[in-house]
Order: structure tokens, then sequence, then C-alpha cells
């Protein structure tokens, strides 16, 4: 397969990927639409629902990424439910919750999936470290300006774009491995 509709809102997101699909003769289509969150703990059964949905509603082979951001001593907050806590929170509500924690780890969880419109699909997970800091710096989404990148020392809204670009292509391996999954179908 030569071709394929990446559907995400994120056109950062959107960017990267299709550098690394080129590198592997794929075509990676923007797709932008709607699809459903299903409530789940569990990210790889939010992206299959909506990599499922996007690619019937589509009739084209999809790939859909979530992602979840799990704060340990948080029991898991947000999860999955990572976009719905950055629409609803500041990041003070998050750090007033961290107060007195000791445990400031948290697992940035990023699924990303292919389907097809009969409904097959395969899915790669990356799952990276980090930290949620004391303060929130700079500027951008609630997570952005509280959570710092493992080997960093300040959150990703204090990172040039293309710091965060590079960080990004170097620790999200998934895209490299759907671009030869999709190439060899």
């Amino acid at each position: 397969m030569d071709k394929v509709v990446m559907v995400t809102g994120n056109i950062g997101k959107w960017r990267i990927a299709s550098d690394i699909f080129k590198k592997y003769h794929v075509q990676l289509e923007h797709g932008k639409m709607d699809t459903p969150e299903i409530q789940s703990h569990f990210v790889e059964d939010v992206s299959k629902y909506s990599a499922i949905y996007a690619a019937k509603k589509l009739n084209k082979a999809v790939i859909k990424s979530d992602v979840g951001y799990y704060i340990e001593s948080l029991g898991g907050f947000p999860g999955p439910f990572l976009r719905y806590a950055n629409e609803m929170l500041q990041s003070e509500d998050i750090l007033k919750m961290m107060e007195r924690k000791e445990n400031r780890k948290i697992i940035l969880k990023e699924c990303l999936t292919f389907s097809t419109p009969d409904g097959k699909t395969t899915q790669f997970v990356n799952v990276e470290e980090a930290t949620i800091s004391k303060q929130a710096y700079g500027e951008g989404t609630t997570f952005d300006k509280i959570v710092i990148f493992e080997g960093q020392k300040f959150p990703k809204s204090l990172n040039s774009e293309e710091d965060n670009i590079k960080h990004f292509e170097k620790k999200l391996q998934i895209y490299e491995k759907m671009a030869e999954f999709i190439k060899k179908i």
C-alpha cells in the first residue's frame, strides 16, 4: 500500500508523520473529522474504535493516533481523557492535585492504529516516562506547561517547535513501524 489517510486535528503531528512516511514512499493524506471517543481507561481501545469508525466512514484505510497521560500518584488520571482535562482544567489545577505528592512521574502513552474499512486493525504503542513540574511555564495546553520530557529541564511549552519535533521524531518510533507495516501490505 502506498497511500493512507491520517485522521487528526493536530496538523503538527500529521507533518511529523508525513515526513516519516515519505521515507517509506507512503503518501500520508490528512483527514480531519470528529470521531467518537469511547469511555475506556485504555488508550488502545479508544484509538481502535476511532480508527475503525473513520475507516468505515471514509471507506479508506486510515491511521488514527490517541494519547493518554497517566499520572501515577493520581491513579492514572487523566489517562485517555487528556483532551477533556486540557479543556476543563488549568495547569494550576493539576499542580494543586499534585501538592504533597513525592512521585511526580507521568506515563505518556500513544497508540497508533491502522484500520481498513472492513474493521481489520493493527496497533503500535509508544510509552514514555516524563515528570510533572512544580509550576506552570509558558504558553500552550494545560499539560504542555507542566510535563517535562525525560532528559529535559523544562516543560514542552518552553521548548522550541524544532526541539519538540526532534523529540517526537526520536521517541515516536511507532510511526516508523507503522510506515514499514503499511508499505508491506
